[in-house]
């Protein structure tokens, strides 16, 4: 993968709402023909690099906590995973307060892991692994609040994201709140999964995308329910 990212990435070209159903048609077409042609229209070229960084499966057993409770989707998927782990040793003193236990059969294994191509810098990062048992799911999160990404976008960022690791590793999904927490409104993501088009709900299933959505259970906990 260029390190300049004069290529545009297909990830990019699916947050133009009025190109929705050509994308996915787009988008289609190429999971037809395979992974090379798929890696070709996702990644920008049909030979990406492969991620060269320094990140290591169970690195994250530490994290120094935040000075600001400054809310942005990284920050929040961040600290759900440490206050769901036995790392939680600074959380106490920590001033970001997005602190929400997980409930029920999926849990946040690991958070902010790199694609397997991008180079020295990956072309993007796994938002959560989720894990039911011996399954693994590389997940693409959107926030309860700030963020009106459409759908196609979060299927195409994890299918970028997962290309290149071995088939079985992960499973590919994405996840959204239900709600946002602090007027009770569906988000944007929950409303575009109710009224979704046949072709979008045919594309996440060709591609093999589960869909989760996260709902409130209790005042700090959330449940991520299998859709």
């Amino acid at each position: 993968m260029p390190q300049s990212r004069s290529v545009k990435l297909f990830k990019e070209r699916c947050l133009v709402v009025s190109e929705q159903e050509k994308l996915i048609q787009e988008l289609l077409g190429e999971l037809e023909k395979g992974e090379p042609a798929l890696t070709a229209l996702l990644c920008g070229t049909a030979h990406p690099k492969k991620y060269a960084g320094t990140y290591r499966s169970g690195q994250h057993s530490c994290c120094i906590g935040f000075t600001k409770n400054t809310f942005w989707e990284k920050r929040l998927c961040k600290c759900m995973y440490y206050w769901n782990s036995s790392c939680t040793k600074n959380c106490a003193n920590c001033a970001f307060q997005e602190r929400f236990k997980i409930e029920g059969d999926y849990q946040i294994a690991d958070y902010e892991v790199p694609a397997y191509y991008g180079g020295e810098k990956a072309v993007g990062e796994i938002d959560w692994i989720l894990r039911n048992g011996n399954v693994y799911y590389a997940t693409e999160v959107k926030p309860y609040k700030g963020n009106s990404e459409p759908l196609l976008r979060m299927a195409a960022e994890v299918l970028t994201y997962t290309l290149g690791y071995p088939d079985g590793k992960y499973q590919k999904a994405i996840a959204f709140f239900e709600k946002n927490r602090e007027d009770g409104t569906e988000t944007p993501q929950q409303k575009e999964y109710k009224s979704a088009s046949s072709q979008l709900l045919y594309l996440l299933n060709k591609a093999e995308i589960t869909v989760f959505r996260l709902e409130e259970d209790g005042p700090d906990a959330y449940r991520i329910c299998k859709l």
